[in-house]
C-alpha cells in the first residue's frame, strides 16, 4: 500500500488480502473472516502503541523546548505543525471513514454503536475512553461482533461510488507532500526518500501500475476498496493509520535529533593529550599529541613535561620541552619500564590580547606491558563445520597489519576490517587452533595461541506458521500460519537459516488420506485438507525434511495437532 518498509504485522495482513480474494470464489464460513477481525485487532493494538510513543516523544520534545525555547523554537514550531496535520487525517479517516461505514454496513445509528443493548456485543470497545489526546481519536473495534462482515456491496458504494476513497487518496498524498516540505524547511534535506504512503507514484517517481484480480488495469481507488468485503476494508484503513502515526513518530523524532546539531561544544581555552595509544608492550615508543582546544593553528607556542608527576606546577627540576608545528605538540617518548607511567606539563603560549605569557597545563598516563595479544572469538569459544567462524585478532601496541596470524585445523581468510578474519573447519577437525606472532627487530614474536572445539551446525526448530508446535488448535490458525517454517533458536549466527524442503500431510476420515507438500507453504491441496478438517481431526506434518545453505537434508521428524 506504501512505499514504506513493511512490519511482519504489516506484511501479514497484506498476505491475508491476497488470501481473501482466492477464498471469495470458494464461498469460505464466517469463520474465515472472524481471521481477518484477528488481524485488525492486532493492527489497531500497533496504532495504541504508537500512539502512546508519539505522545510520550512530544512531551520529551516539550521539556527541552521549556528549557531552552530560542534553540528549538524552529522544530518545536514545525513539530506543533506536524501534530496538527496529523491530527486532521487520522480523524477524518477514523470519524469520517470508519464510522460512517461501520453505521452504513451494519445498518445502526451512532447511538447505537455508542451505546449497544448487549455489551457482550458491543462493536467499539473502547467506547467510554476514545480520545488518546485532546485533538486525535482513535477507535478500537470488535469486529467479530459485526453481522456483515463479508457485505461488500456497501462499503464499495460508500468508498468508491460516494468518492471517499478518492478524498483519501488525496489526503494522503497532501499528508505526504507537507511532512516532506516540512522537514526540508527545517534543514532535513531529502526527506521525502523516508517518507512512505505513495499512492500513484513510487519513491523513485515512476507511475504506480495496479491491477484487479482479472489482471486488468485499475487505480488506486478501485484496487483497495472495490469489491473488498468490510472487515478487510476497515484492516486497511486501520493500516494507512498505522503508517500516517509511524510517518509523524519518525519526522518529530528527526527534528528532535536536529536540536544542537550545530552548536559549538567550546567554551573555553583547554590542554587536551591525544595518545596514539595508552598501552604499548616494552621495547616500543609512546606517542602522544597535545593540543589546544580552539587554539589558533597558526600560532606556535611550548610545552613542558616531566614524567612521574601530577600536578606540574609542583615540579621543580628540568623539565623536556617541545615546540608545537601548527597548533599541535608531538610527544614521543621512549617505553623503558614496565607498568603505568604518568606525566604531566603545561602549554606556554602569549596572549595576543595582553602581551603575557598564558599558561594550560594537562595531564595524562599510559601503561607499558610485556608483549602480549588476545584472540577474542565474536561469537562464542567453539567453532562450527560448514560455517564461516568469524575471529578478532589484537596485540595491545601491535598494529594490526603487523600481525602474523595462522590456523592448525581450517582454513584462514580476511574479513572486512583489520584484524577481522573467517576460519573455516577442515572436515576432519576436532580443534582449531589459531596462533598469532609479530615481528620485533626482524625476529618472529610468539604471542598467543588459541583452540578453539568444534562442533556441527545445531538442527533447527521446526513449528508451523513460527508459533504452533502441536496441541488442539483452531484450523483458522493453521490456515493464517500457511506455513512449516524453520529457525535457528538460541544459535549466535545471523543469516545462517535452513529451509522447509518437502513433508507429507496424513490424517484420518473414514479412510487414511495423504498429500505431499513440496517447499515450506501449504499447497492448495493441504489448505483444502484443513479447511475441510472436522473438530477433533488429527492432521499430522511429518517427514519434514530441512535444507541447510549448503544443500544438506535433514529428517526433522514430524509436528501433530488436533483441530478443535
Amino acid at each position: 500500500m506504501s512505499g514504506a518498509k513493511e512490519t511482519p504485522r504489516q506484511k501479514m495482513i497484506g498476505m491475508m488480502y491476497l488470501v481473501y480474494t482466492a477464498l471469495l470464489a470458494m464461498n469460505v464460513s464466517a469463520d474465515i473472516l472472524d481471521a481477518f477481525a484477528i488481524v485488525n485487532d492486532g493492527q489497531e493494538k500497533t496504532n495504541a502503541s504508537i500512539e502512546i510513543k508519539i505522545n510520550d516523544q512530544y512531551s520529551t520534545f516539550q521539556d527541552q523546548y521549556n528549557k531552552e525555547q530560542a534553540k528549538t523554537q524552529l522544530y518545536w514550531d514545525k513539530a506543533l505543525a506536524i501534530r496538527e496535520k496529523t491530527d486532521e487525517i487520522v480523524n477524518y479517516i477514523e470519524k469520517d471513514l470508519m464510522v460512517p461505514m461501520l453505521l452504513q454496513t451494519e445498518g445502526i445509528k451512532l447511538d447505537e454503536l455508542m451505546n449497544p443493548k448487549d455489551p457482550k456485543k458491543a462493536i467499539l470497545k473502547n467506547r467510554d475512553n476514545i480520545s488518546q489526546n485532546d485533538n486525535r481519536t482513535i477507535y478500537e473495534f470488535e469486529l467479530s461482533n459485526v453481522s456483515s462482515k463479508d457485505n461488500y456491496d456497501t462499503p464499495m458504494t460508500f468508498m468508491v461510488t460516494q468518492g471517499n476513497a478518492s478524498v483519501l487518496k488525496q489526503k494522503i498524498e497532501d499528508y505526504r507532500a507537507f511532512i516532506v516540505s516540512t522537514m526540508e524547511d527545517a534543514g532535513i534535506r531529502n526527506y521525502s526518500q523516508h517518507v512512505g504512503l505513495y499512492t500513484d507514484t513510487d519513491k523513485n517517481g515512476e507511475k504506480m501500475e495496479y491491477k484487479d484480480k482479472d489482471g486488468k488495469p485499475t487505480d488506486w481507488e478501485h484496487k483497495h476498496f472495490s469489491h473488498i468485503v468490510f472487515i478487510a476494508q476497515m484492516a486497511i484503513l486501520n493500516k494507512y493509520v498505522g503508517e500516517i502515526q509511524t510517518t509523524e513518530y519518525d519526522a518529530v523524532g528527526a527534528l528532535m535529533n536536529k536540536i544542537g546539531a550545530s552548536d559549538y561544544k567550546f567554551n573555553k581555552l583547554q590542554a587536551r593529550v591525544i595518545a596514539k595509544s595508552d598501552y604499548i608492550t616494552q621495547g616500543q615508543d609512546y606517542e602522544a599529541e597535545v593540543f589546544l582546544v580552539a587554539s589558533d593553528t597558526m600560532r606556535n607556542f611550548d610545552a613542558k613535561y616531566a614524567m612521574g608527576v601530577d600536578n606540574f606546577s609542583k615540579f621543580s627540576g628540568t623539565p623536556t620541552v617541545v615546540k608545537s608545528e601548527g597548533g599541535i605538540v608531538k610527544l614521543k617518548i621512549p617505553a623503558k619500564n614496565i607498568g603505568q607511567q604518568k606525566y604531566g606539563g603545561v602549554i606556554e603560549m602569549i596572549s595576543p590580547e595582553t602581551g603575557e605569557t598564558e599558561y594550560h597545563p594537562f595531564e595524562a598516563s599510559y601503561i607499558v606491558s610485556a608483549p602480549t595479544a588476545t584472540v577474542a572469538p565474536t561469537k562464542m569459544m567453539i567453532m562450527y563445520k560448514e560455517l564461516k567462524n568469524p575471529i578478532s585478532v589484537s596485540a595491545p601496541g601491535v598494529a594490526s597489519e603487523d600481525l602474523i596470524v595462522t590456523v592448525e585445523g581450517g582454513k584462514l581468510s580476511n574479513d572486512k576490517g583489520a584484524g577481522n578474519y573467517f576460519v573455516e573447519v577442515n572436515d576432519n577437525a576436532s580443534i582449531v587452533k589459531v596462533k598469532v606472532s609479530t615481528k620485533e627487530d626482524n625476529k618472529v614474536v610468539s604471542l598467543r595461541t588459541e583452540e578453539f572445539r568444534v562442533k556441527p551446525v545445531p538442527n533447527p526448530v521446526v513449528n508451523i506458521g513460527g508459533y504452533i508446535v502441536g496441541g488442539r488448535i483452531d484450523k483458522e490458525e493453521l490456515i493464517v500460519a500457511g506455513r512449516i517454517a524453520a529457525s535457528m533458536k538460541d544459535f549466535d549466527f545471523e543469516g545462517y537459516n535452513y529451509t522447509v524442503d518437502s513433508y507429507t500431510v496424513s490424517t484420518y476420515r473414514g479412510n487414511p488420506i495423504e498429500k505431499k507438500n513440496t517447499g515450506a507453504r501449504f499447497t492448495s491441496e493441504v489448505m483444502e485438507l484443513i479447511t475441510s478438517a472436522r473438530s477433533g481431526q488429527r492432521i499430522t506434518f511429518q517427514d519434514i525434511m530441512v535444507k541447510s545453505p549448503k544443500g544438506e537434508l535433514r529428517n526433522m521428524g514430524s509436528i501433530s495437532v488436533s483441530i478443535k
